[in-house]
């Protein structure tokens, strides 16, 4: 088989596509590991105690209220995906009014990871967000989580704003 025919097979069985209702069950797994790492390094803020139910339900919920998403499909599971939302910024006094993009969760099945696919579903999301006139785009990571903070720098994003937290008592 020659390399343009193999290519082809293979996008036959992977893809980036818009999040489908019936991929919220998958996507809730992966939103699960997100979390585990979250409340490992945070469990001051972060919980683990949610059923399957809830997860499939907060997701949900995202949606219907503006979060947009697209999932990564190999053989047709959901093996990532990134969710994000919208935003207008007005103008104000001191700044310019402007359309961005707030990437909110990014993820990718243990198994599938090292495989460019959180680089690929963020090339997808700046298609969309583009072509909907979005200048720019920011994802908000926490200072624990290394290979999130590598792969933003190696999607070109920059450090734009640091947030300090001071926990009380």
């Amino acid at each position: 088989m020659t390399k343009g025919l193999r290519r082809k097979a293979q996008e036959a069985f992977f893809m980036i596509d818009h999040l489908l209702q019936s991929d919220l069950p998958q996507v809730a797994s992966l939103l699960r590991g997100l979390n585990a790492l979250h409340v490992q390094r945070v469990p001051q803020r972060f919980h683990a105690e949610a059923d399957d139910a809830a997860l499939v339900g907060m997701l949900a919920q995202e949606l219907d209220t503006g979060a947009e998403a697209l999932v990564y499909r190999a053989e047709g599971v959901a093996r990532g995906y990134l969710l994000w939302r919208l935003r207008e910024v007005p103008r104000s006094a001191v700044e310019r009014p402007r359309s961005l993009a707030v990437l909110d969760h990014i993820a990718v099945a243990p198994s599938w990871r090292r495989r460019g696919i959180a680089r690929r579903l963020v090339a997808g999301f700046e298609a969309e967000i583009a072509a909907r006139g979005c200048e720019s785009w920011v994802a908000h990571v926490h200072s624990f989580n290394g290979p999130s903070r590598g792969l933003m720098q190696r999607t070109g994003a920059a450090r734009a704003v640091e947030v300090y937290e001071k926990r009380l008592g």
